[in-house]
This record gives structure tokens, C-alpha cells and sequence, in this order.
């Protein structure tokens, strides 16, 4: 018999029945504490989001805070991503431990990727690379969960389910640029001649086309055009100078619930070099008084001209050796004066524009005047 003493010294203080008593009520106690199980990791994400392009799955969610010590719960070590295929006609798996028994893990990320794909995107994303045969008739359920540094694994995320469909078209092809012109890029692609599974002629209801910086390997957005487009060209007109652009262009079929885009193009990278030189300046008004020689002519329109220079010759048809500018820095105003003239000689005149790219416009009309004291 093993004597406990709390309860020898309560017996001294209580009758025999009351002590049964308070020792039924421990023993019924002790029956309704089982021990716990471990927590969970707290962490989980309600925000999966799936979507089909081309012959993929593509998942992508929110980024988890990153806990740095590996003994913390919430430090995520990994997170798995599970797939349920099920029947379109069945009734969908919803609950939590029905989908863990029936789902099975088909990729994981682990810390090191989990890290580089918020340095590069800013948030988690997985391809689910499809085999289309045999998909007719199926639902793909998606769900993700995080597993810390003793595997112990968080909640499920939302699940997100669709059904892959087959008549999507293939990626345009040759996409690249049609002409050169100051104000816009013009690109041109050729139509896939096939659907993702072999299908001909190609599912094609319209296209969209993307654009991002180069220096980001990854941007989300929506596409440049603002409805689908109906032909194989694109003027892009919202573009600057001087900056890395890569360009691609997905093809658009009618799914069972919308549209559906195909994989990207091969892309297409151009960085817009502005070699086109402003207008002339408009008509050049001369005068002069007290040994000044003062000029006078309307701005510029157009918004990249940095500013002006102003040459001098002293015959109007002197070759262009001999004519001087007479500003050592570009002039940002509209008006000049020459200060450095000879009373009673005449002087000779013509003013340029000049844009940010130090394109230069052609010769102004050329003016003259006297220099008069």
C-alpha cells in the first residue's frame, strides 16, 4: 500500500464517509485531465490562392513572419503543399482530418527556399505541372501547411479547389518588336498553332500582354492592355527612355469558368534608347540696344527638352566651323543675351533645342542684327 501524505493528514481532520467521498471525487478528477497532446504551431495562412495557366497550377499566399531561433514553435523549418483529386460530382472534402487522410503531399519548400522566394517575390508561390490526360471529369484540392523545427505541423491553410481544363491554348511564340517610332513600341508575336494537349486548331479568344522591369525577376500586375486583345500586335505608349523592360504575352481560352491564360511567351527584352531630336525652335525675335544683342523665342512643347543653345557667325552662310556657341552651358531660359559684340557689326544668329538624352534639334531660323551702341 503506498500512502500518499496529503491525503493522511486531511483523514486526520475529517470523518471515514467524507474522506470516501473526497477520494471519489479525485479519482472521477483525474478521469476528465487526460494528458495534452503537443500545440500546434500557431502559424497558417487563409489566403492560398490557386489559379490554371497553360498545363499548370499555379499556388501562391502571403509570406509567414520568419521566427529566427530554430527552438522557437513558430520558427518554420518547411512548408508542405498537399493536392486531393477528387471526382467533379463528389462532395468535396472540406474537413480538416477527412483531407489530411486523403490528401497527399506533393512538394515541400524548405527554409532556405521559403527565405529566397521572399527576397525575390515578396510572398510563397508553387507550380503544380499537370499531365492533362485523364483530367476530364476531375477537382484538384489545394492546401498548404507549415512544419516547425521538432515537426511539429501547423493548421491546414484555406483549401482552394479547381478543375484543370484541357483546351488551353500554348504559348505565343516569336514575340518581338515591329518598328521603332518616338512615341511608342510596337511588338508582334505569332499565335501558338496548338492547344497545351495537342489539340488543333488552338482555343484562342484574345491575348495579354506583360511588361516588368528587368531588375525584378518576379512582378505581379495585370496585363498593359486594358481589355483582351484581338490581334498579334501591341503599341506600348506608357514607356521611358533609358529603362530595362522584358516583355511577354500569354494567350487567353475559354474555360469552364472564365478565361484562362496560357503559360508565358518566350521573352522579349528591349531597353528604349531615345535618339530623336526635338523641334526646332519656333521663330527667333532680334533686337539690340546699349552694345547687347538680345534674343527672344517661344518654349518648347515637347517635355524632355533639357534646355537651349544659342550660335553666332558673323556671315550667314559661314560654314558650321564658324559658327560658335556662345552658351557654355546648356540654357534653361528662353531668352539669351550677347554681350560680347563689336557697335556696328552685324552678327548672325541660329538657336537649337536640346532633350534630356542630349539628342539636338535641327538650326532655328537664322536671324541677324547690327550691333547697335
Amino acid at each position: 500500500m503506498i500512502k500518499h501524505r496529503g491525503l493522511a493528514s486531511i483523514s486526520q481532520l475529517i470523518s471515514i464517509p467524507a474522506f470516501a467521498l473526497l477520494l471519489a471525487a479525485c479519482a472521477a478528477c483525474g478521469k476528465m485531465a487526460p494528458p495534452r497532446a503537443p500545440e500546434r504551431i500557431k502559424l497558417r495562412t487563409t489566403e492560398l490562392e490557386a489559379i490554371q495557366r497553360g498545363s499548370a497550377v499555379l499556388l501562391s499566399w502571403p509570406a509567414p513572419p520568419l521566427a529566427k531561433e530554430k527552438s522557437s514553435r513558430s520558427y518554420v523549418a518547411r512548408v508542405d503543399i498537399y493536392r486531393l483529386t477528387e471526382a467533379r460530382d463528389q462532395e468535396p472534402v472540406l474537413f480538416a482530418d477527412d483531407y489530411e487522410a486523403a490528401a497527399g503531399v506533393i512538394a515541400f519548400m524548405d527554409r532556405a527556399g521559403i527565405e529566397e522566394q521572399i527576397k525575390t517575390f515578396g510572398r510563397l508561390q508553387y507550380t503544380d505541372q499537370l499531365s492533362l490526360a485523364g483530367a476530364a471529369n476531375k477537382r484538384l484540392r489545394y492546401a498548404v501547411r507549415y512544419v516547425n523545427g521538432s515537426e511539429q505541423k501547423a493548421l491546414f491553410s484555406n483549401t482552394v479547389a479547381l478543375e484543370p481544363f484541357a483546351s488551353v491554348a500554348a504559348p505565343p511564340r516569336g514575340l518581338t518588336k515591329l518598328a521603332d517610332d518616338q512615341d511608342l513600341i510596337k511588338l508582334e508575336w505569332t499565335p501558338p498553332d496548338a492547344n497545351v494537349d495537342g489539340a488543333r486548331p488552338p482555343s484562342i479568344v484574345g491575348y495579354n500582354i506583360y511588361r516588368r522591369l528587368a531588375r525584378r525577376v518576379f512582378a505581379r500586375g495585370d496585363p498593359l492592355n486594358s481589355e483582351p486583345l484581338t490581334g498579334t500586335t501591341f503599341d506600348d505608349r506608357k514607356f521611358q527612355y533609358g529603362a530595362n523592360y522584358v516583355y511577354t504575352v500569354r494567350a487567353l481560352s475559354q474555360g469552364l469558368n472564365g478565361l484562362i491564360e496560357s503559360a508565358d511567351s518566350e521573352p522579349f527584352q528591349i531597353k528604349p534608347v531615345d535618339t530623336y531630336p526635338p523641334a526646332a525652335p519656333g521663330p527667333v525675335t532680334i533686337a539690340s540696344a546699349n552694345n547687347v544683342i538680345s534674343l527672344f523665342w517661344p518654349s518648347s512643347s515637347e517635355p524632355d527638352v533639357a534646355g537651349y543653345n544659342v550660335y553666332r557667325a558673323e556671315s550667314e552662310d559661314a560654314p558650321d566651323q564658324d559658327w560658335v556657341k556662345l552658351n557654355p552651358r546648356l540654357a534653361a531660359a528662353v531668352t539669351f543675351r550677347d554681350e560680347q559684340v563689336i557697335s556696328g557689326r552685324r552678327y548672325y544668329y541660329y538657336v537649337t533645342a536640346v532633350d534630356k538624352f542630349e539628342n539636338e534639334s535641327k538650326r532655328s531660323k537664322i536671324v541677324s542684327e547690327t550691333a547697335n551702341p
